[in-house]
């Protein structure tokens, strides 16, 4: 078993999938540290507050970028391998366009709409603020990453920028000061755009130079493709974010900031499926289009490999390891060991499925994706609208795991049939069965 793995960890693909694993532990890990000691230096009110904030910010970047994020992913990938740089200039330029006037609309009506609310009006400028950074990194990644490196993608976007507010918290926890949510917004996004100019940096070295390339455009295919991605974008950010929204205005602010804790530990397998994806976005579109039938089933082998692993040990460490991870945001969220158990369970189903919903939208499946996604959406709401007054903050974490059991079985079963290609761990058992078969076969014919 340890030869196995030793082998498995000497391959390339895994080499890459591990690094990838590692870059989005180490960015969790970072953003546990954020929210702990965001909590622990706020009331559980101000807490609650941030949570919610946080969350509608999240949300308000995604319809900002109207989908431009996921579009520049599945084109710039065609466009690289077809060697077109006319056609990768253009959808550069039109993407940029698209969301900054997109995103200008947006955070004015999130502001106009919070001022009307009566919020504090320096709340509201410093959530503006980081939704607009935060929307501009999103996109930013998504092009650094696929011109030059996950690390530089991906690391910009949650890793570095992590690191001096943990120093700035951990500052403001040793002075024993309390602190304003307002504060912590603004810290937030001045690390940020350093990240973000650090991307668009790398981003122009890497381009080739297309000062004398006329760009082109394929409006059609570029708004039926823009369309769906986003919708679908909008509708993964309410899957992951407007929970923390629901309990606030189902319950209280304390609460709300207390499933936010449980729901971002839990998404230790989260982590393991967004990891999965940016390696797929990196590397499944090139082979795809490529046509490399055999080089993309060998990808997706050892990533079910790795990700078999990580499930394993993540469920263990959740279960053993949850209260003393709860009680690092303070003593009362200990308490709640089983909704973080519950939503664990959830999103460990969702990461041993693969990246099923990668597959579909990377290799234009993207129209089907979206009801998916929207039921998943509905049918979590309406959950919460059932279970929440029943069983509180307990009945939210249930709806959540079930919903998202539901959605996983759903996408596999539609990639399976569409594209031909088991995305889950499943695929080891069948594949294990079939290396049996074979040998079976072979022992046979050498007896004979």
């Amino acid at each position: 078993m340890i030869e196995s793995i030793i082998q498995l960890m000497r391959r390339d693909v895994t080499r890459g999938v591990v690094g990838t694993i590692l870059l989005k532990v180490g960015s969790g890990a970072l953003a546990f540290a954020v929210f702990s000691l965001a909590a622990r230096t706020m009331s559980p009110d101000g807490f609650g507050i941030f949570a919610t904030w946080l969350s509608v910010a999240q949300v308000a970047s995604v319809v900002g970028l109207v989908g431009q994020e996921s579009l520049l992913v599945r084109f710039l990938n065609e466009y690289q391998v077809g060697n077109r740089p006319d056609l990768t200039k253009g959808v550069l330029l039109s993407s940029l366009k698209i969301s900054s006037l997109a995103m200008l609309i947006v955070v004015a009506a999130m502001s106009i709409a919070a001022s009307l609310k009566g919020d504090w009006w320096l709340l509201i400028l410093a959530v503006s603020a980081y939704t607009a950074v935060n929307a501009g990194v999103m996109l930013g990644s998504q092009v650094a990453r696929s011109l030059v490196s996950i690390l530089m993608g991906e690391g910009n976007r949650e890793f570095f920028w992590r690191v001096g507010v943990v120093l700035f918290l951990l500052a403001i926890m040793f002075d024993h000061r309390r602190l304003d949510p307002a504060e912590l917004f603004a810290v937030m996004t001045i690390a940020m755009s350093v990240g973000l100019v650090a991307q668009v940096v790398s981003i122009v070295r890497a381009l080739p130079d297309l000062r004398g390339t006329a760009a082109r455009s394929e409006p059609s295919r570029w708004r039926s493709s823009a369309l769906h991605f986003w919708i679908a974008s909008v509708l993964e950010a309410a899957n992951q974010y407007f929970d923390v929204i629901l309990v606030y205005w189902m319950l209280d602010p304390a609460t709300a900031g207390i499933y936010f804790a449980a729901s971002r530990l839990a998404n230790i397998f989260a982590m393991l499926s967004a990891a999965l994806y940016s390696f797929g976005a990196r590397r499944l579109p090139s082979l795809y289009f490529s046509k490399n039938h055999q080089e993309f089933e060998r990808t997706l082998q050892l990533m079910a490999e790795v990700t078999a692993l990580c499930v394993v040990s993540g469920l263990f460490l959740i279960w053993i390891g949850g209260p003393h991870l709860l009680n690092l945001f303070g003593p009362h969220f200990a308490a709640q060991h089983w909704v973080l158990i519950v939503l664990a369970i959830g999103t460990a189903f969702q990461a041993a499925g693969g990246p099923s919903a990668a597959i579909l939208q990377l290799t234009g499946h993207e129209r089907i994706y979206v009801p998916v996604v929207a039921a998943n959406v509905a049918l979590r709401v309406v959950g919460f609208l059932v279970l929440i007054p029943w069983l509180g903050v307990l009945g939210a974490a249930i709806s959540a795991t079930v919903s998202l059991a539901l959605a996983t079985i759903a996408l596999n079963v539609l990639c399976r049939r569409r594209t031909g290609v088991d995305p889950s761990i499943l695929v080891l058992l069948r594949l294990g069965g079939s290396k049996r078969g074979t040998y079976a076969v072979r022992g046979a014919d050498a007896g004979d």
